[in-house]
């Protein structure tokens, strides 16, 4: 039997994984405020080790603080996403043209494409979600370049917590699947100006979503309400 080395990891990295699942899970929505006691109590941890994961979080981008005021998950701006798109831009466009430019088309992209096919339009978001992120994984491993792959781990925290917009606006796994399926197959036809393109479309076609479901939230939310409702930190 083969054996598997299990990958250590201490208290705080624990709270930190577990609780920026809860914010891609929608457990934790944009403008909810975090305070260390109500972490400790919740994962029955000093209050020391809350704040460590916090640190971890706030470094991310999936957690912001604003001076003498509780930590928050942040409710992204227009121009916060603009950035944010802008990157995935340089980044996945790039790897659509390597991939076709060697031949490659990756396993894991395409079981996350037939997953997401077998979806029904009233299947969790989160799912979708899930399968999305591992699409875009596996075709930034593929390209082979550790580079690559260590910017694309600095960002995907921020995308992941973009696309949980998702979940509050009217989308369509359906749709979703073909857009993908779309991508793959112009990766599949080795033509790089075709996957490029489709790239192009698939990211500014997600960019225009989360815009719009971001301004639909925010003409429902009072303004000023999150920052008012942030506790000082002396009430933490």
């Amino acid at each position: 039997m083969s054996t598997h080395k299990l990958r250590t990891v201490s208290v705080v990295e624990a709270v930190a994984e577990q609780l920026s699942e809860d914010i891609f899970n929608g457990i934790y929505r944009p403008g909810d405020v975090l305070t260390e006691t109500q972490l400790s109590e919740r994962f029955d941890v000093p209050r020391q080790t809350i704040r460590s994961a916090i640190v971890m979080l706030l470094h991310d981008g999936i957690l912001r603080r604003e001076r003498n005021k509780s930590v928050y998950v942040p409710l992204f701006s227009e121009d916060d996403i603009r950035d944010l798109f802008a990157v995935r831009r340089l980044v996945e466009m790039e790897t659509a043209r390597i991939l076709c430019s060697r031949g490659i088309l990756p396993e894991g992209a395409e079981n996350a494409v037939r997953s997401m096919e077998r979806l029904s339009d009233e299947n969790s978001c989160d799912e979708l979600l899930k399968y999305d992120y591992q699409f875009h994984q596996a075709l930034i491993e593929a390209t082979g370049s550790t580079r690559l792959q260590k910017f694309y781990r600095s960002i995907s925290s921020e995308m992941r917590l973009a696309l949980t917009y998702f979940r509050s606006g009217d989308f369509s796994p359906s749709q979703m699947a073909r857009e993908h399926r779309e991508f793959l197959d112009a990766i599949r036809s080795g033509d790089s100006s075709a996957a490029v393109k489709a790239c192009q479309i698939h990211i500014e076609e997600s960019e225009t979503f989360v815009n719009q479901t971001i301004h639909a939230q925010r003409e429902r939310m009072n303004p000023g309400r999150m920052a008012a409702s942030m506790p000082d930190e002396a009430d933490l």
